[in-house]
């Protein structure tokens, strides 16, 4: 096996630019347990990289990541990566044009209780409370080379919000190479009365990337661009220069770049982490925060909601070298299908929803 840097070095292509440089502030402990989790990697053996981070639940948003730093190496410096990073919304809308459901702002959903069941011990489970459960996992292959073979780990927090007939998992998931990875899961029943109308769920993650801290911060839209007759290719990376939004492109592999002006890696390289998308496809709808993908806009600690995000960013103000907040819309297209149920005596039963994903990778 060979040493961590060919895994990063192959991450930093994807997601991740090695931190190091001009260190962040003095990494503080901001919280305590449970709310302060600390996780090392590899879990055994020689220690090569570590994740510091807080964590909170609340109602309407679910698991909140507050104040999360990564340490690339034992003797390298703390980074602070996330200030803040949170879903901000969950957009509801039904095909037939009614209900539409914001299902945070418009309501005060709690957090469904877990038991071991949930977080068992024997896949590397452990309750943090009664509604969030760390789990230590196996990622798989991280790195081969013929012969030569890395493995990966990582730390996933995750916790239920109970929306009604929905339960909405929050996942935030930080691996050993650096990269995290958001989720939400929609499961449990379809709507009563309407179980087999067809629907989405959008969330809406408002990401505060404070990387290196809170300034000095700047947002490029990262778009691919083949030839006309698909010979050659072209890769950009225009800066945002104002607040507002931008659209995503499955075929121009759109992806946000964050960038600190003082932060720069071993080449000299300014550091960065990329927001990239993953999903499978594209909501739209009336509704004017769905009409982008992206939005960028500088922080204020006041504009928390997902279904606001056009206001915030009205009239647009500059972004370059500043504190901003990064907005992320996606969505999960849920048909009902057989599996979710049937007709018994005339009521449709059990009115099952399997957990269907959506997300993105830093």
């Amino acid at each position: 096996m060979r040493s961590l840097s060919p895994l990063l070095t192959c991450a930093a292509g994807l997601a991740f630019l090695f931190l190091v440089g001009a260190p962040s502030v003095a990494q503080a402990q901001s919280c305590s347990s449970p709310f302060f989790v600390e996780q090392r990697f590899p879990v055994s053996g020689t220690e090569e990289t570590r994740w510091r981070l807080c964590w909170e639940m609340r109602n309407r948003n679910g698991l909140i990541i507050r104040d999360a730093w990564f340490r690339k190496a034992p003797n390298a410096p703390w980074v602070k990566v996330i200030y803040d990073a949170r879903v901000a919304e969950i957009f509801v809308p039904y095909h037939t044009g009614s209900p539409r459901f914001l299902d945070m702002s418009g309501f005060n959903f709690g957090s469904a209780t877990l038991t071991d069941k949930h977080c068992p011990r024997g896949v590397g489970g452990t309750l943090l409370s009664r509604d969030v459960c760390k789990e230590v996992r196996d990622r798989g292959l991280a790195w081969n080379d013929d012969s030569e073979v890395r493995r990966g780990q990582e730390l996933v927090l995750w916790g239920v919000i109970d929306a009604a007939n929905y339960n909405y998992v929050i996942e935030w998931t930080f691996r050993d190479d650096g990269v995290i990875l958001g989720r939400v899961g929609a499961t449990a029943t379809n709507l009563p009365g309407i179980p087999l109308e067809a629907h989405m769920h959008g969330p809406i993650w408002r990401l505060d990337i404070d990387l290196n801290g809170a300034g000095g911060d700047s947002a490029h839209l990262s778009t691919h661009t083949e030839s006309f007759l698909g010979l050659t290719a072209t890769d950009t990376d225009p800066i945002i220069a104002r607040e507002g939004g931008r659209v995503w492109s499955a075929p121009r592999y759109n992806a946000i770049h964050i960038h600190d002006s003082n932060l720069r890696n071993a080449n000299n390289h300014h550091s960065g982490y990329m927001l990239i998308p993953l999903r499978n496809g594209t909501p739209r709808h009336q509704e004017n925060f769905t009409k982008n993908d992206f939005w960028v806009s500088r922080y204020r600690s006041t504009e928390l909601a997902g279904a606001s995000v056009p206001s915030y960013v009205a009239p647009a103000e500059p972004t370059v070298n500043t504190d901003n907040v990064i907005w992320y819309y996606g969505g999960a297209h849920h048909i009902p299908r057989d599996e979710d149920g049937e007709h018994v005596n005339g009521r449709f039963e059990p009115l099952v929803a399997h957990v269907m994903w959506t997300g993105f990778m830093l």
